[in-house]
């Protein structure tokens, strides 16, 4: 099997007017605005060109019950990673604070020998199981006598149901790492990372790796040509293809031979393999013997499993999530809601089951709208700006309100807001959630003013004209009229 990557972010603006079209039809036109904004906000927005019809906004101090300011906001609208402000908290509450994941280590054999035949790995939807960690479950087998695998790895990836969604399904490009698709069992993001730089005595390009897995291979096929370096991707394709138990990596094209180097991430597709890859590379690193291969399994009534490694609770991870927008995170926390139980497969339907569920026990109407799955990454995502509003109100007043609010980005200080809003009086006075897709801005968050008041805010920006949009002067002009109390 073979899957193409075509990097071109030009191309995709050939799709824009398209969407424009979907989304008029299924009712997404602006509304009247509902309170009008103040001269000031109104004047900025008409200096960056946007038309009123293409946002919503809601500003309404908590614990209260009428917004200050409420502008389209039952239009429904794209709302990116905005999405993950359902997720998340709906997680909190549904799973708890300290809620892990397993990883459940079965071996074939009894080890007073220091061999086994085969181990087998049971994943349940572990969204943070890094190489750190992949290194400590290497060290605990070790300890408990292990050193020697005669027959290879066993993957049980059955807690989540398969093939619900193609990583390619967003915009084409299925290995960047955050089209990384959920996995009941995946190791380090399957993330490939290197370095890119011209070699004018060869007029060639050197590729460096920080880590690349045994059986992973590179074939560079780039060669030295005109372009700029910050776009450099608009000239290269990368293509990803297993064959005879190895995953190859290809890239093609013209790499600017103006740029120094370039550091690039990508994140296979193949899941099973690359687990395999980092495994087996680590147990020979640290002394032990591995042979074999790896097979998918779905193996059930296996005793007592070897070993149990546990995530970190679910109050790091959900702010792991929020804090840079983790795709993958939000997605495999998501799928983890469909089987809390953990007595049948988790699907995406049974996932968006529980959110509407917990809506309901809420009390915010959910009809109409929809969230596919739980990142943001979707086009089919549908929310209202007065729902999001009515979300963040019942965070507010919920016992694990600290918990929520801690996992988003401060403004000025950590997270996607960290480069902005450094000055006064926006810096640390803000927890924002932001979500950024072609077509589609959004802020969601708590904001303190200067008063001590505290306001919630909601800002969705959708605009699918094939011009690009600029609403950050709007954001912070309307932020900053918060943050001084609505006033000016």
């Amino acid at each position: 099997m073979k899957t193409v990557i075509i990097i071109r972010e030009n191309s995709r603006k050939l799709i824009l007017p398209i969407l424009a079209s979907i989304f008029l039809i299924n009712g997404l036109s602006a509304e009247p605005t509902s309170k009008e904004l103040p001269q000031s906000l109104a004047t900025i927005l008409a200096e960056q060109g946007i038309p009123i019809n293409t946002l919503s906004l809601v500003v309404q101090e908590v614990n209260t019950k009428k917004p200050i300011l409420a502008v389209n906001a039952r239009t429904l609208r794209q709302p990116a990673s905005l999405a993950k402000l359902f997720t998340t908290f709906i997680a909190l509450d549904y799973l708890g604070p300290g809620y892990q994941w397993q990883t459940e280590i079965f071996s074939s054999d009894s080890i007073l020998d220091g061999s086994t035949g085969y181990l087998l790995f049971r994943g349940s939807g572990d969204p943070y199981l890094t190489k750190e960690n992949i290194w400590f479950i290497v060290n605990q087998l070790q300890n408990l006598g292990l050193q020697s695998i005669e027959d290879g790895l066993l993957l049980d990836q059955s807690y989540f149901e398969a093939n619900q969604s193609n990583s390619g399904d967003f915009d084409n490009d299925p290995l960047r790492p955050y089209n990384l698709m959920p996995s009941a069992l995946l190791a380090n993001f399957n993330r490939v990372d290197f370095t890119l730089a011209p070699n004018s005595t060869t007029h060639s390009v050197d590729v460096s790796f920080n880590t690349l897995p045994t059986n992973i291979i590179f074939d560079n096929k780039m060669k030295l040509g005109k372009g700029q370096c910050h776009n450099f991707k608009d000239s290269v394709a990368f293509y990803e293809t297993q064959s005879n138990k190895a995953v190859t990596i290809s890239v093609e094209g013209y790499f600017p031979e103006d740029c120094t180097k370039v550091e690039h991430e990508l994140s296979l597709t193949n899941t099973n393999h690359y687990f395999y890859s980092i495994f087996s590379d680590f147990w020979q690193l640290s002394g032990g013997e591995f042979k074999g291969y790896m097979v998918e399994t779905a193996k059930k009534n296996l005793g007592k499993p070897l070993l149990i490694y546990n995530s970190p609770p679910l109050t790091e991870i959900i702010r792991l999530t929020n804090k840079d927008s983790n795709n993958f995170m939000s997605r495999q926390i998501f799928l983890t809601l469909g089987n809390h139980q953990k007595n049948q497969t988790a699907s995406l339907q049974e996932s968006r089951m529980v959110v509407r569920s917990m809506l309901d026990k809420y009390g915010i109407d959910f009809q109409d709208q929809f969230i596919d799955n739980g990142s943001g990454l979707s086009r089919k995502n549908l929310i209202r700006a007065e729902t999001v509003s009515q979300l963040l109100m019942k965070i507010y007043q919920h016992p694990l309100r600290a918990e929520f609010i801690s996992s988003l980005p401060i403004s000025g200080i950590d997270g996607t807001t960290k480069k902005r809003f450094k000055k006064f009086p926006l810096k640390e006075r803000m927890h924002l959630k932001t979500g950024t897709i072609n077509g589609v801005k959004g802020l969601a968050g708590y904001v303190k003013g200067l008063s001590g008041k505290e306001y919630t805010v909601v800002f969705m920006h959708n605009d699918f004209s094939e011009f690009t949009y600029k609403t950050q002067p709007f954001q912070d002009a309307l932020l900053t009229w918060v943050v001084q109390d609505h006033k000016w």
